[in-house]
């Protein structure tokens, strides 16, 4: 697996040097910070991003979660909070097989991730941890990127599902509709989008749904 790691507006600098330096330790390369803030990052990441300053100077800065996740296959939202979607879940160390290109999202230090966020993510991640206590920024990348990138994690056979672009591309199509549809509030919409996540398709299913709901639109 290569994954990709994407900060949602990060807000200590000091984090993104100590996400890339674990992103250095566990062998991926690829960072994307998500900011309407910052036009490159931060000169204090390097304090603490010692030996990961290729990955800071290649670390690219869009504005959309959107545009963090073009080209991956899937995507992985790593939250705390109990989600009312009935998103697909895992607790690490457990975790289903993903394929190679992978995006890893972390929210913000101080609020993680909104509920829109985390439902544009196929999988909702959690790294348990006791008496109500969370690792920060820094602390939760390095051990998920260690679950994913360390020999055993490649053991199992990626599936051969949908890209991420195709379910996307069917979910454009579709969310405007819904959105003529009274019944069909923000809520529901977002959680007939992890419907379709759910439903694990490959890329012959995916276009056979398309065509057969392009049909039922007719």
């Amino acid at each position: 697996m290569e994954p990709r790691v994407v900060l949602v507006e990060p807000e200590n600098p000091l984090n993104v040097g100590f996400v890339a330096r674990a992103m250095r330790a566990c062998g991926a390369k690829e960072l994307v910070i998500v900011s309407r803030e910052w036009g490159a990052v931060p000169d204090e990441a390097r304090r603490t991003g010692a030996a990961a300053e290729a990955i800071l100077d290649a670390a690219r800065i869009v504005t959309t979660l959107e545009e963090a996740l073009a080209g991956c296959d899937a995507s992985v939202a790593f939250s705390r909070r109990p989600s009312a979607l009935r998103q697909k879940e895992f607790v690490l160390p457990d975790a289903p097989p993903l394929p190679r290109r992978t995006a890893l999202v972390f929210g913000r230090e101080s609020s993680g991730l909104t509920r829109e966020e985390t439902a544009r993510c196929q999988w909702l991640a959690r790294i348990p941890c006791r008496d109500g206590i969370s690792l920060n920024l820094g602390q939760a990348a390095a051990v998920a990127l260690h679950r994913f990138t360390a020999p055993a994690a490649g053991k199992k056979a990626a599936p051969k599902a949908a890209s991420r672009e195709r379910l996307d591309a069917l979910w454009a199509w579709l969310e405007p509709r819904l959105e003529g549809a009274p019944r069909f509030t923000a809520e529901r919409r977002r959680r007939a989008r992890q419907l379709l996540y759910r439903l694990e398709l490959d890329d012959e299913g995916c276009g056979a749904l398309f065509a057969v709901l392009k049909a039922v639109a007719k």
